[in-house]
């Protein structure tokens, strides 16, 4: 018998997402979450980690996207001071956000009209830094696909109207950085 192969998830996923990737009754996910004393409303959400052990439980099997992963240790840096360990490429991801910290913030201040670095929302300003750093570091993966993954993470993470803030400032630094 094969291994079910993984399936990708956000690193916060709604109940009702979760039995929807592993292709299970949104039930038999509440009652997994029920047996372990956690919550288990629809549309409640449940981390990467509770959401592998459930999956697991249920003969599924999930893995968290990199760049939803690096963010959330990017916003645990910002919100407690230390972020968990990530591996991997959200690992080196975090690692290279944290060591060129002050040249990203730098680039997205000089075209952010009007928002200072400091003054946007930590999820914004971390979408921003990870989407610039793969624009400088990862020369092999297209712009479209760096705004858009951006964008995904906003429309998931921030507010309404976060996603459009983000793609103008990352069109604008790709421009200048990939010109």
């Amino acid at each position: 018998m094969s291994r079910p192969q993984a399936i990708m998830i956000p690193a916060q996923v709604s109940v009702r997402g979760l039995a929807e990737a592993i292709s299970r009754p949104i039930a038999d996910v509440q009652t997994a979450l029920r047996s372990q004393g956690e919550p288990d409303a629809p549309n409640e959400f449940v981390g990467a980690a509770l959401a592998g052990e459930i999956a697991g439980a249920l003969g599924g099997k999930v893995k968290v996207e990199t760049r939803d992963m690096a963010l959330e240790r990017l916003y645990e840096r910002e919100a407690v001071g230390a972020p968990s360990g990530a591996t991997g490429r959200a690992g080196e991801m975090l690692a290279g956000v944290v060591a060129d910290l002050d040249d990203l913030d730098s680039a997205i201040a000089s075209v952010s009209r009007g928002w200072s670095v400091a003054r946007m929302p930590v999820i914004d300003r971390n979408i921003l830094r990870l989407g610039l750093f793969e624009l400088i570091n990862n020369p092999g993966t297209p712009v479209a696909v760096i705004i858009s993954e951006a964008v995904r993470l906003a429309q998931t993470y921030s507010t309404e109207r976060s996603g459009a803030f983000v793609h103008g400032v990352l069109a604008t630094l790709a421009r200048e950085v990939r010109s």
